[in-house]
């Protein structure tokens, strides 16, 4: 796979991570509302943000990883490709946290839809239950429910695309 700079969609451009974002990062994993439908459904302190955002940037690997993704200068949230060993077996899931000013502006469908073609066949999008928004961007995608899952003691449907 090629290494990417930048990618763009209509509204968006996308690089990756890098640990520049983490004052952003930090406040939206910081955030009780914004997270309470991660896989680790709670607020995060600066110092797990910054392992976190560090682990996806080393793991960036040709176009697989994780992207910022901005509107103009504007960091709108982290949208892409993450490696996840399931009970089942691995799986590459796409993923996207949008931050809350941006909620609704359907960054998450657009950031879904730009990033998907770039990864294999089948990916997965791991979505708590009750998390509707995120359902139906991965609806959007074309995803369909496989099934329903434990994470971390946190329950999760499982959408493939």
């Amino acid at each position: 796979m090629t290494e990417v700079d930048e990618l763009r969609s209509e509204r968006l451009r996308y690089r990756p991570v890098q640990h520049d974002d983490l004052d952003l990062f930090a406040e939206f994993l910081g955030d009780e509302e914004a997270t309470r439908y991660l896989i680790v459904p709670r607020a995060h302190t600066r110092a797990e943000a910054a392992a976190l955002l560090d682990r996806w940037a080393a793991q960036h690997d040709g176009t697989i990883g994780m992207y910022t993704a901005l509107a103009g200068d504007e960091v709108v949230g982290w949208v892409g490709f993450v490696r996840r060993a399931l009970p089942w077996h691995d799986e590459l899931e796409l993923g996207w946290s949008i931050r809350k000013e941006h909620w609704g502006s359907g960054y998450a469908t657009e950031a879904a839809l730009a990033l998907r073609p770039l990864g294999p066949e089948r990916v997965v999008h791991l979505i708590h239950p009750e998390n509707a928004r995120s359902i139906a961007v991965a609806e959007r995608l074309g995803a369909v429910f496989e099934r329903e899952t434990t994470l971390r003691g946190n329950p999760v449907r499982v959408y493939v695309s």
